[in-house]
């Protein structure tokens, strides 16, 4: 006996049934409609289009005069492009060369082929270089293409540098909008920003563009020019002195640089970074043959696609923090790396304890000293929470477990205690989540490792940890 329903599927149906109408439209069996492109006549069927297409679709649905016509010519369309636009409507395939593309791009866009665009996007986009960029770019602006527009704004941001040295006649040529979107992108680092400000400011003055002035210069990251350089801007060059808008733009940048602790704080898109993707950064620790490093490693998976694994002779060297140590706390602010605390080796070979702090810019690769935290702590957990930086439980100097928090104020480059935990943390582990800090787990000296997380209220959990890491990924708390 059968019994119960199961969905059975062919998976051949739907080719074999496109192969089927595309022969009855090379046969004219049972087409509805011919349409007319220049001299020619091409047999099809409504059906097959409307369902390509919200051109034809609503053609043959709305009651429009062709609805009813054996017979509809075409405007605007080429002959060349309505044949490979119908046989990629009946095949979903397409041969494109370039002596056919353009015909084919006019009748997949007056037709709404979007899929067809789509591949031919894709096609130009494996067909771009350094000859034809601009033209391509033309291409995607006239048709509205926007995968092939980005595409061509990538590839002259990692070009940019060879264009402005060995082409500059070339990089003057290149239109305002492509320019504006090259100079928006974070990804454009072959250039120092002074580089970027002279080529800008060279672009303005060819045939006089001064209309683009306010405009390209917002796009200028001032913010990661040095002191000496904005004073000789604001002080020498014509441009700043005859434009309130530049002049306004570098002593943004003079006074963001005179407030140095407090920078964390300032950050807009003239002080961003810029930076070829997200990177992974390794401060300090312990080594065998040094007990505590001062080093600063990094690795931009960017720059190494074919590695799997971040292996040791895949991190790059920074500059080094003031002072080498372990068992710290690591947070960002701002693009800023904070390094806090720890534990560092003195002369004796003694360890302990310490509460002094520095700061970490990659725009200039530099470390600034910080104001020490109130108390010495290691094995705390180090949070940034809206303007501020939280410091929670960890060892004294002397060993001691601490319940005490204190936050630290950027803008005035301060410590201070805050509310206490209700009872002492070692060994802890936390992150950010939802603008709360949560705190999961600590070492009791009586031996015990209760694993539960807070954000001033407790969470238990069903397994006692310590020493131990935890993030949130996406919607859940993950302790490990």
């Amino acid at each position: 006996m059968l019994t119960g329903q199961r969905l059975c599927q062919s998976k051949s149906h739907q080719d074999l049934v496109l192969s089927a109408l595309n022969q009855q439209r090379k046969d004219g069996l049972l087409c509805d409609v011919t349409l007319v492109a220049g001299e020619q006549k091409f047999h099809a069927h409504k059906a097959v289009l409307a369902a390509c297409s919200d051109y034809f679709r609503a053609m043959f649905s709305l009651c429009m005069v062709e609805s009813e016509a054996d017979e509809v010519t075409l405007q605007g369309v080429t002959s060349v492009g309505l044949k490979h636009a119908l046989d990629f409507a009946y095949t979903g395939q397409i041969l494109l060369e370039p002596a056919v593309i353009q015909d084919v791009l006019s009748a997949g866009s007056h037709l709404q082929l979007l899929e067809l665009l789509s591949l031919c996007s894709h096609y130009l986009i494996q067909e771009l270089g350094s000859v034809n960029y601009l033209e391509l770019y033309r291409v995607a602006d006239l048709f509205h293409l926007p995968t092939l527009e980005e595409a061509v704004v990538g590839f002259l941001v990692e070009h940019l540098s060879e264009l402005s040295q060995s082409r500059q006649e070339e990089a003057l040529q290149l239109p305002y909008r492509l320019l504006r979107e090259v100079l928006k992108s974070d990804r454009l680092t072959s250039l120092s920003e002074e580089e970027i400000w002279k080529l800008v400011v060279l672009w303005l003055e060819h045939d006089c563009r001064y209309q683009y002035t306010e405009d390209l210069l917002q796009h200028v990251r001032y913010g990661l020019m040095d002191v000496p350089t904005l004073h000789h801007l604001a002080n020498s060059h014509s441009l700043v002195r005859s434009s309130p808008t530049a002049a306004a733009l570098v002593d943004e940048a003079l006074d963001y640089h005179h407030a140095a602790f407090a920078q964390p704080l300032r950050q807009s898109a003239r002080t961003r970074p810029r930076f070829q993707s997200l990177t992974l950064y390794i401060a300090g620790g312990r080594k065998r043959e040094v007990s505590r490093v001062r080093e600063l490693r990094y690795f931009n998976p960017a720059t190494q696609d074919h590695v799997r694994v971040a292996g040791g002779s895949n991190w790059s060297e920074l500059a080094p923090m003031p002072t080498g140590r372990s068992h710290h706390c690591v947070a960002v602010m701002g693009n800023f790396l904070f390094v806090v605390g720890g534990e560092v080796e003195h002369a004796t070979g003694r360890t302990c304890a310490v509460r002094t702090a520095c700061r970490y810019d990659p725009r200039g690769n530099r470390w600034t000293e910080m104001a020490p935290m109130k108390a010495c702590r290691e094995h705390f957990v180090l949070g940034a929470l809206g303007q501020y930086l939280y410091a929670v439980g960890g060892r004294n100097e002397l060993r001691q477990v601490l319940p005490s928090v204190e936050r630290y104020c950027p803008k005035r480059n301060k410590w201070m205690f805050v509310q206490p935990f209700d009872r002492s943390l070692s060994c802890h582990a936390g992150c950010v989540a939802d603008n709360l800090l949560w705190v999961s787990g600590t070492h009791y000296e009586g031996g015990g490792h209760p694993f539960s997380c807070r954000h001033y209220s407790l969470l238990s959990f069903s397994t006692h940890r310590c020493i131990h890491s935890f993030l949130l990924f996406p919607a859940y708390f993950f302790p490990f």
